[in-house]
């Protein structure tokens, strides 16, 4: 991370043994390392926080792209729904046509006269 090697740490304590002095280095290592601890202790909880929230925005792209897919297929049945039901109804409209009698469409002014039949009243 720094990059110093033995002659650098040995450099440092020696100044520090020079500034400090004997009696009270013991103590300032002791101190630098708890800050080193506690500095370790907060990065590793920074990394583990982020891999957690790394991980809920992968999973929610997962569920964003599931949804996506959900919706295309939801379309995709629905036109086909669409479709079975109009040829469903178009091969009706045809059955009843063939049934009456009628072969040249459905509008009115195409289809055959068909002579009304006479019912009796009713009073």
């Amino acid at each position: 991370m720094f990059d110093i090697g033995f002659w650098e740490l040995v450099l440092v304590g020696i100044v520090a043994l020079l500034v400090v002095g004997p009696k009270d280095l013991p103590g300032l290592v002791q101190s630098v390392g708890r800050g080193i601890g506690k500095a370790k202790g907060f990065l590793n909880a920074m990394k583990s926080d982020l891999n957690y929230e790394i991980d809920k925005a992968n999973e929610l792209k997962r569920l964003m792209e599931k949804e996506s897919e959900i919706a295309e297929l939801h379309r995709v049945l629905k036109n086909n729904v669409a479709q079975t039901l109009e040829q469903s109804a178009l091969a009706d409209v045809s059955k009843v046509e063939q049934a009456d009698g009628i072969t040249t469409g459905a509008y009115p002014d195409q289809r055959p006269e068909k002579p009304f039949v006479d019912q009796p009243k009713v009073e």
